[in-house]
C-alpha cells in the first residue's frame, strides 16, 4: 500500500531473519539486534532503550518520516530535537493499561518510558477508540495528535456468504499467551460437547508461552479432545486465507484486545464470530447488526455456537451480516486516512 506512494526502508529491532531480508516494494531492510536478552519482555525492552535509541536517532535524519511499530520501540526518543519528533509517527500496539487487563503485571518503570514517548512525539495512530482513550486519560496526552484507524484485513481473503455451518470448524486466530487465554478455548470446546455439538477447534498463531501451551496440551488430554483440536502455528496469510475458506465459526475468548484483526478477518471472510463481552474494541465500527455477537461467559458463548451450528436461518443472516463490514477494513479506506497524516 504505502510503497506505492514513497519509498520506504525498515529496520527490523530483532536477530536476523533470512526470509526477511527482501521484503517485495522495500528498498531496504536492517536489522538491529537486541543487545540485552531475557525472558521478562518489560525488564528486555526497558534494557534495550538505549541501543535501540542510538541506531533510530541514527537513521532519522535521512527520512522524511519514521514509522516506529510499538510503544516500547520508541522508548527514550522524548530526547530528540524537535526536528526529529516532528518526523515520528507512532502505532503504539500495546500499552500499559491493555497488559493489565489482560492480566498482566507492568513495572512502574515501563509505564513511565510509555509516558514520556506519548506526551512528547507529535503523532499517534491508534486501530480504536478504546487505545484512544486510554492514551489520553492515563499519560494525559493531547486529544488533537492521535488519529484512529482501523487496521486492513488480510488482502487474500475472500468474503463469501455462508449458508450453514458444515463442519462445526471453529477458528481462533491468537497467539498461545497469556492474554489470548488459549485454555478458555479449549474448555469452550468441552462446554459443546457437553451441550450435543461436535465441533473442531483450529488455533492459529504464534507460541510465545510454553507454560500455557502446555497447560492446553493438558486440558486436551483430560478431556478427551485430542481429535477436535488442531494447533496450526504461525502461517503465511495465503494459508491463513484458505483456513478461513474452510471454517464455519470464527470466535475469540481473548482478555483484552485494542484492536482484535483475528476477529474482524473472520467477520470479513463471511464467518459468523463469537466473542467475549470484554472486547470492546470494535463497537466503534460495527453496530448489533453486523455478525458479531457478543457473549458475557463460556457458557453462553457455547450457547450461541450451539444456534449456529443447528439453526440454519440464524447462521446464515449472521453471516450476510459480517459481510457488511468489508469496506471498513479495507486496504483502500486505510490508505486513504494513512495518507492524509502521512502526506502532510
Amino acid at each position: 500500500m504505502l510503497r506505492h506512494h514513497f519509498v520506504i526502508d525498515i529496520l527490523f529491532t530483532r536477530s536476523i531473519n533470512e526470509k526477511y531480508k527482501k521484503i517485495d516494494g522495500i528498498r531496504n531492510v536492517f536489522f538491529h539486534t537486541k543487545k540485552v536478552s531475557c525472558n521478562d519482555k518489560f525488564s528486555r525492552r526497558l534494557a534495550n532503550t538505549q541501543w535501540n535509541k542510538e541506531e533510530i536517532e541514527r537513521l532519522s535524519y535521512k527520512y522524511d518520516k519514521t514509522l516506529i511499530i510499538h510503544c516500547s520501540k520508541a522508548f527514550g526518543i522524548e530526547s530528540f530535537n524537535p526536528i526529529l519528533l516532528d518526523k515520528i509517527v507512532l502505532f503504539p500496539m500495546f500499552l500499559t493499561s491493555a497488559y493489565r487487563r489482560a492480566g498482566e503485571y507492568v513495572p512502574l518503570e515501563y509505564y513511565e518510558a510509555e509516558k514520556r514517548v506519548l506526551t512528547q512525539i507529535k503523532t499517534i495512530i491508534t486501530p480504536s477508540i478504546i487505545e484512544k482513550e486510554d492514551i489520553i486519560k492515563d499519560y494525559s496526552a493531547n486529544e488533537a495528535k492521535i488519529k484512529v484507524i482501523p487496521r486492513a484485513t488480510n488482502i487474500f481473503v475472500n468474503g463469501k456468504k455462508r449458508v450453514k455451518s458444515l463442519n462445526n470448524n471453529i477458528i481462533y486466530i491468537s497467539s498461545i499467551k497469556k492474554q489470548k487465554s488459549p485454555e478458555d478455548a479449549i474448555l469452550l470446546v468441552q462446554l459443546l460437547k457437553q451441550k450435543g455439538i461436535n465441533c473442531h477447534l483450529h488455533i492459529v498463531g504464534s507460541l510465545q508461552d510454553n507454560d500455557i501451551y502446555n497447560n492446553c496440551i493438558k486440558l486436551i488430554i483430560k478431556y478427551s479432545l485430542q481429535n477436535q483440536v488442531s494447533y496450526h502455528g504461525v502461517v503465511s496469510q495465503q494459508i491463513l486465507a484458505k483456513l478461513l475458506e474452510q471454517m464455519d465459526i470464527n470466535i475469540s475468548v481473548s482478555r483484552w484486545e485494542t484492536f482484535g484483526r483475528g476477529i474482524v478477518e473472520g467477520l470479513v471472510a463471511g464467518l459468523p464470530t463469537v466473542v467475549l463481552e470484554n472486547i470492546k474494541c470494535l463497537r466503534h465500527f460495527i453496530d448489533n447488526n453486523s455478525g458479531l455477537l457478543y457473549a458475557p461467559n463460556l457458557d453462553s458463548m457455547a450457547s450461541i455456537i450451539k444456534r449456529l451450528c443447528i439453526d440454519t436461518n440464524y447462521y446464515r443472516n449472521q453471516s450476510a451480516n459480517a459481510l457488511k463490514l468489508k469496506d471498513v477494513f479495507s486496504i483502500k479506506n486505510q490508505e486513504k486516512l494513512l495518507l492524509q497524516i502521512l502526506l502532510t
